[in-house]
């Protein structure tokens, strides 16, 4: 049995929360699989602190004398048999309801047979005061874990291990800005917090293409999927832009205007050959939502390209002028020939 996880740091500014939406599988037999989904909620407000669960309202009943338990934990029926290959999406979206946190817990399962959609499996409200409710990233908390966001492949649950025989998956992080979906700007090849793992030398090996991470049996990397760059090139009359990550945030501006192209290939190719003469400066910037963490920017000198557009006619009139003047002349020197 094995999981993927989704998994962040939910915060009012005061208290902090770890959200873990997790998708569960096991081979049922050569081409099918059980597939479940549950959620968990810890209070990370500070170190090894119990949640108190008459504060928290969701789909998973309590026994009446419980008021603080390590964790909250939901398990969504039904468990689904699905056939390989498939894909498991999870999502987790928070806002702020009558004045409290609002954790929202969805998931999607789909192959080419059959599609849930997005399923809102649970809705757990934090029954504290706060004025704000947002997912927060980068640094550490008070309960001494980072705030990062994880989607992760690993044991089934209680710190387990996953030994791999066979994988063959990809997989994506992406947030939504503006409706839009993006690639996250930086990713690793393990996990900071979760406590589930695969095996460092019979695990799942990873390699970033193009926007999605594919994953193999192997060694563990233990590094950056990716770097991010920008790079632009001129060859032929057309600007050659190349980004990582791609379907991330890029966004490109000439004299501080934004150009209406969306940098979500790996490589996108403009056409200036139409361009005015002059210098151009291509500013390429990276957004985190509307951060920016990261610009390139590119010189672009355009010479002639004016010129050369009234160049032409002028040439032509020259031409005809020219010949023209030429045959005034052999017109001449006959009439003078026959005055002799």
């Amino acid at each position: 049995m094995a999981s993927v996880q989704l998994n962040l740091v939910v915060t009012n500014g005061v208290q902090y929360f770890w959200i873990q939406n997790i998708a569960h599988f096991e081979k049922f037999n050569g081409t099918y699989y059980m597939v479940w989904f549950w959620d968990d909620l810890w209070n990370i407000t500070e170190v090894n602190a119990y949640l108190n669960v008459k504060l928290i309202s969701g789909n998973r009943s309590f026994p009446s004398y419980q008021s603080y338990a390590a964790y909250y934990r939901y398990v969504a029926p039904p468990i689904m048999l699905v056939k390989a290959p498939f894909t498991v999406s999870c999502m987790v979206t928070v806002n702020l309801t009558h004045g409290y946190v609002n954790v929202n817990y969805w998931y999607r399962l789909n192959n080419t047979q059959f599609d849930t959609g997005w399923v809102k499996y649970d809705s757990v409200l934090i029954k504290v005061n706060s004025t704000r409710a947002y997912i927060t990233i980068g640094g550490f908390n008070p309960g001494n874990l980072s705030n990062d966001v994880e989607w992760v492949v690993g044991g089934y649950t209680a710190a387990a291990q996953l030994y791999v025989n066979e994988w063959n998956a990809t997989i994506m992080l992406l947030y939504r800005y503006s409706n839009d979906w993006f690639t996250v700007v930086g990713g690793q090849s393990r996990s900071f917090d979760t406590g589930e793992s695969v095996n460092p030398v019979a695990g799942i090996s990873e390699k970033y293409i193009n926007g999605v991470v594919h994953q193999m049996p192997g060694r563990v990397n233990s590094t950056y999927l990716w770097l991010i760059n920008a790079s632009v090139g001129l060859r032929h009359g057309k600007l050659i832009i190349s980004v990582t990550p791609s379907k991330a945030r890029w966004v490109a501006a000439v004299k501080g205007r934004v150009m209406g192209i969306p940098l979500n290939s790996s490589k996108v190719i403009i056409n200036v050959s139409n361009w005015t003469s002059g210098k151009y400066d291509l500013v390429i910037t990276l957004y985190a939502g509307n951060t920016s963490v990261y610009k390139y920017t590119y010189v672009l000198i355009i010479r002639g390209v004016g010129m050369r557009l009234w160049l032409i006619p002028l040439l032509i009139i020259l031409i005809i002028a020219i010949a023209a003047y030429c045959g005034i002349l052999k017109y001449g020197i006959r009439v003078k020939s026959r005055g002799v």
